[in-house]
C-alpha cells in the first residue's frame, strides 16, 4: 500500500474574491485538515500502549506532535497517518525485532547483548524490539572488549575503525562512531545532515543536523518565533530541532504545557480539556477546537471512558 502523508492545503481565493473571503476559505481549509489528522490520531491513541510514547498515547497530543513534526519525521508521519488498524499502528510505533535476536532475548531474559557468530544481538523489553546487526556489511566481526572489568560488545571493523581514526565523521549523511575498534553506523533522519566539526577541545565531532537548519540546545526545549514553532527532539542518537511554519497552515503558534502547538487562531475553548465519551463517539480538543469522532466508524467496538490514564479513549473489541 502506498503511503500518503496527510497535508494541509491553503485555498487561496479568486483574484475577485474580497479578503474577508478568503480568511474563510483559509479557516474552513485550516478546520477540515485538523479534522482529518483528528480522526486520525483517534485511531492511534486507541490502539497506543503503555509502552508507546506518550505523544501518542492521546489524541490531542498526537495532533500536536503531528503539525509540528511532520516534515523532519516524515516516515513515522506518513505511516501513521496511513494507518487503518491497530496492527498498522502497531507497525509504525515499535521497531521491528529482528527473528534470531528475537528468539535469543526471550529465551536469555536479563541478557542486554551477544554475539551470534558475526551478528551483534541487542536486546530490549520482553524481546519484541531487539535487533540484530551484520558486522561482516560493516567489514567487521561482532567480538568483546574489557574496559575498567566491564565487558563491551560491539562490531569490530578494522575498515570503519582503524587505528587513529577519528572517533566521530561524517559518511555522507551517516554518522560514524568509533570507539577502541567498536564501530556504530547511523543514518540522519531523512531531511536531515551529517555535520562534522571540533569541540572546545578540539577534538573531532558529528552529529546529524534537522532540517532547520538550526541546532538543537536541549532536549524537550520548544519555542515559537511568530508562528513558527520550533522542538528539540530526540531522534534515535541525535537530537534535532523540528519547525514547522504554524501560519502556512492558516494556524497560529502557541506553547502550552511545555510543548508547542499550531492551533486555530481565536480558539482556545477546550485547550486543557481531556478527552471525553459521547455514547459511541470520542470527544476531543484538536488544536484548539472539539472534535467528535465516531469510534464504531474507526472499527472499535464504542468509547470507553476509562480508556486511558484518566482520559477516554475507543474501545477495542474483547
Amino acid at each position: 500500500m502506498k503511503r500518503k502523508l496527510v497535508a494541509l492545503s491553503i485555498v487561496v481565493g479568486a483574484c475577485g474574491a474580497s479578503s474577508s473571503q478568503r480568511n474563510v476559505d483559509t479557516a474552513e481549509t485550516a478546520t477540515s485538515g485538523i479534522a482529518r489528522v483528528a480522526r486520525q490520531c483517534a485511531l492511534v491513541a486507541s490502539c497506543a500502549d503503555q509502552h508507546d510514547s506518550s505523544i501518542f498515547r492521546t489524541p490531542r497530543a498526537c495532533v500536536d506532535w503531528y503539525f509540528v513534526n511532520a516534515r523532519d519525521e516524515a516516515p513515522l508521519a506518513e505511516c501513521v497517518m496511513s494507518a487503518r488498524s491497530c496492527a498498522d499502528v502497531e507497525h509504525c510505533t515499535h521497531a521491528r525485532a529482528d527473528g534470531v535476536a528475537e528468539s535469543f532475548c526471550r529465551a536469555h531474559p536479563g541478557v542486554i547483548s551477544a554475539c551470534d557468530g558475526n551478528a551483534l544481538l541487542s536486546c530490549e523489553g520482553d524481546g519484541t524490539e531487539s535487533t540484530a546487526v551484520d558486522c561482516a556489511a560493516l567489514g567487521g566481526v561482532c567480538a568483546e572488549k574489557k574496559n575498567a572489568g566491564l565487558v563491551e560488545r560491539g562490531c569490530v571493523s578494522p575498515k570503519l575503525c582503524p587505528p587513529g581514526a577519528p572517533e566521530h565523521r561524517c559518511d555522507g549523511d551517516t554518522v560514524i562512531d568509533c570507539d577502541d575498534g567498536i564501530v556504530e553506523k547511523n543514518a540522519c533522519p531523512r531531511g536531515a545532515r551529517c555535520v562534522a566539526g571540533k569541540d572546545e577541545n578540539g577534538a573531532a565531532t558529528a552529529h546529524c543536523r534537522s532540517a532547520s537548519g538550526r541546532e538543537c540546545t536541549l532536549v524537550g526545549s520548544a519555542f515559537c518565533e511568530g508562528d513558527v514553532a520550533y522542538a528539540c527532539v530526540q531522534n534515535g542518537h541525535f537530537a534535532g530541532l523540528h519547525s514547522s511554519d504554524c501560519g502556512a497552515l492558516g494556524l497560529a503558534c502557541t506553547l502550552r504545557a511545555g510543548r508547542v502547538a499550531c492551533v486555530r487562531r481565536g480558539h482556545a475553548e477546550c485547550a486543557t480539556e481531556p478527552a471525553t465519551c459521547a455514547g459511541d463517539d470520542l470527544r476531543f480538543c484538536a488544536s484548539g477546537e472539539s472534535f467528535h469522532v465516531s469510534c464504531k466508524e474507526l472499527g472499535f467496538s464504542g468509547c470507553d471512558p476509562a480508556g486511558g490514564g484518566g482520559e477516554a479513549l475507543c474501545a477495542r473489541a474483547r
